[in-house]
């Protein structure tokens, strides 16, 4: 018997508290149950940590440089935008005070200094002096916004509403634009992206766009809000990640379109800084009060916090009155900045943010005509549901083949929470309800092909021609069987990696970068440690011009990106062929599909040739002669 969109919106709710619940208790587990030396060693924690300077920053927030003591950590453990506990520790690490625990957020920092924005009022005169402890905390904003979502959308009465619940989780019959609509013009388009466009702006309710690595999916997106605001329509432009969302905001600047980013200021792109709410604000010539009430209230809490040698009734007396009156002056300038805030967001036809971003109460009460999630293969159901709230028309664009959203709990896994709202959309909707785009601009013919085969039933077409030279073979797969590469488990965090893998890798990144003078180089590890493995590798070398062109890292921080070559080090090699991550083959795709002229796989195919996807891309790679054994370097 079928879940109505009720029973199904409940089982995601019970799935987002068992997520929460493991997420929380993971955290917990390093920050409550180890030692102050090994949080510190895992980069979670950092002590004992200075403050450098407390001063005032965009909403009046309390910004804080600190500096990290000797042995207090490692360094650049914190990433810009990531919520932090600041507090005072005992002889244990854990809080002197539990109440006084303040909670911030990482502005940005570098090695040892970092500028944290602290919620609430300023730090007394007296504590600025002290030693503090700094930990990394689970963000429960995001958890609360997307339990509140999935209330409103199971509780709600707004007929509307319900037809709009019950059409996107498919409970209820919907119609879809016939393929047969045509096109719209647009000279830099092409016959398939013109013609999702046509549907799109046809659609009653829902509008689904897959797009494959390099087909355009957000040139194609950005083409559709170019001419929903010609005609004067409203827009909200959301993504799962901050780095999504400024990609979306730069696409939009780039047609002429000046959109309002709305988010914390912290975890804006420097590229996009200046369209966010906060900087336009801040450039209106109203602006200029807030400016005069917040220097006040400064100087008001700084005579609130003024040492006094003896500290009587009087004294006490002053102190409140200036702690009242900087108060007073700080509501009044957030009344203005509300103001301008709230007039900058009436006048705008293109808003973008996160989908938790969505929630702002900047935004409640204004009217959207559309709703556009890009990269909806990332997106959670419960957090798409936080922007379905804001517009009657919805349009889901990304790729159920590349990755899913990012789920921690097995229990919440088994209750649906990893099937992302794009996938459990093209699960249900009719296939004239979905357009796939199909002609790839990015990727080597014999790389598309590679993934055209194994995830897109080979449709994917080329648009461009191959842009390698005839003597350099685009797809390569090195087999290391019975080098001796064996993986390595780590006994802190579990991660794998495989040292003399990430050697070998690194001796062809060289090669190849001094085959390909002019060529960027991404290489790739399923495990974190590997990653830390081959930056190692890379350090040591590679020259400081070699470096430059390179980056590092794990599939999930090349989502969207391209290089010219990748190099993937697959990493695990073992006698009983347990291949972990790699299992989620998608990641695998994501990986594959950065590369634009050179593809470079590097992994032992006894241990990852036992699974019979790996076994096919083998295969594919001995029939086409781009397999190659490490024997033939290492015999040389």
């Amino acid at each position: 018997m079928e879940k109505s969109s009720i029973e199904e919106l409940g089982q995601l709710a019970q799935a987002l508290v068992e997520e929460q619940r493991e997420e929380e208790r993971r955290l917990a587990a390093v920050l409550e149950k180890q030692s102050l030396r090994v949080r510190k060693a895992e980069g979670l924690t950092w002590s004992p940590v200075s403050v450098e300077q407390q001063a005032f920053t965009f909403g009046g927030r309390v910004k804080l440089s600190l500096k990290k003591g000797q042995n207090g950590g490692l360094d650049d453990a914190f990433r810009s935008g990531s919520p932090v506990h600041f507090y005072q520790a005992n002889e244990a690490g854990q809080p002197a005070d539990v109440g006084a625990v303040r909670r911030g957020i990482v502005r940005k920092g570098r090695g040892s200094e970092l500028e944290v924005i602290l919620d609430g009022e300023p730090l007394e005169s007296s504590a600025l002096h002290e030693r503090w402890t700094l930990d990394e905390r689970a963000d429960d904003r995001t958890f609360r916004l997307m339990a509140e979502a999935l209330s409103h959308w199971i509780n709600t009465e707004d007929e509307a509403e319900r037809t709009l619940r019950d059409r996107v989780m498919a409970t209820s019959e919907w119609t879809s634009p016939s393929t047969a609509v045509g096109t719209v013009e647009h000279t830099s388009l092409n016959e398939g992206q013109r013609t999702w466009i046509a549907q799109a702006e046809q659609t009653e309710h829902l509008a689904i766009l897959h797009g494959p690595p390099g087909t355009g999916k957000t040139t194609t997106v950005l083409a559709f809000v170019e001419r929903a605001v010609a005609r004067g329509e409203r827009l909200l432009l959301t993504a799962p990640s901050n780095a999504a969302v400024d990609l979306l905001v730069q696409g939009c600047a780039a047609k002429g379109i000046s959109p309002v980013r709305i988010g914390h200021p912290m975890r804006l792109n420097e590229a996009v800084f200046t369209f966010g709410l906060d900087a336009q604000v801040e450039r209106d010539p109203e602006y200029k009060q807030v400016k005069e009430l917040r220097k006040r209230a400064e100087k008001s809490w700084k005579e609130a916090h003024r040492f006094h040698r003896s500290f009587g009734p009087e004294e006490r007396a002053q102190r409140t009155a200036a702690r009242r009156e900087a108060r007073s002056l700080d509501s009044d300038a957030k009344d203005v900045e509300a103001y301008i805030a709230d007039r900058i967001l009436r006048t705008s036809q293109v808003v973008c943010a996160t989908l938790a971003g969505t929630a702002d109460s900047h935004l409640d009460g204004a009217a959207f005509d559309w709703v556009i999630v890009d990269e909806a293969s990332q997106a959670m159901q419960p957090a798409a549901w936080i922007a379905f709230k804001r517009a009657p028309r919805i349009v889901l664009a990304g790729d159920p083949h590349q990755l899913p959203p990012v789920v921690k709990s097995d229990e919440a896994r088994a209750r649906g929470l990893s099937v992302s709202i794009l996938e459990r959309a093209m699960s249900e909707v009719k296939a004239a309800g979905v357009h796939m785009l199909t002609e790839q601009y990015r990727m080597d013919s014999a790389i598309m092909e590679l993934a055209s085969n194994a995830f897109y039933g080979g449709r994917l077409e080329s648009g461009i021609a191959d842009r390698a030279s005839s003597s350099v073979a685009p797809l390569m797969f090195i087999d290391t069987s019975g080098c001796g590469y064996d993986e390595v488990r780590e006994e802190a965090g579990g991660s794998t990696h495989n040292p003399e893998e990430a050697k070998f890798a690194v001796e062809r990144v060289r090669e190849l970068l001094v085959e390909h003078p002019g060529f960027s180089c991404g290489v790739i590890a399923p495990y974190k440690a590997q990653v830390d493995s081959l930056i190692q590798c890379l350090t040591a070398g590679l020259d400081a011009g070699q470096l430059e062109r390179v980056n590092c890292s794990t599939v999930d921080a090349f989502q969207g990106q391209e290089r010219d070559i990748i190099v993937i080090s697959l990493t695990r090699s073992n006698a009983e062929g347990n291949i972990g991550f790699l299992k989620e083959y998608r990641r695998m795709n994501v990986a594959m599909t950065r590369a634009k002229y050179r593809l470079v796989v590097i992994g032992d195919g006894a241990t990852v040739a036992q699974d019979a996807f790996y076994a096919a891309l083998f295969e594919a790679a001995e029939k086409s002669g781009s397999y190659r054994s490490a024997w033939e370097w290492i015999g040389a």
